[in-house]
């Protein structure tokens, strides 16, 4: 079977399309809240805390 030029382009094209989607349903999925996606200092790998 041999892979030709037109099909990877559109392999690619679809992988991105994807892509795009995925990230969509996510930012739709929080609610279309660009706050959650800031960092968060109070991270559960942070024990120890210097006041």
């Amino acid at each position: 079977m041999k892979i030709g030029r037109k099909f990877l382009v559109k392999l690619s094209l679809s992988f991105i399309i994807l892509g795009i989607t995925v990230s969509f349903l996510g930012f739709a999925l929080s609610g279309f809240d660009l706050d959650s996606y800031k960092p968060n200092q109070d991270n559960w790998y942070r024990i120890v805390h210097f006041d």
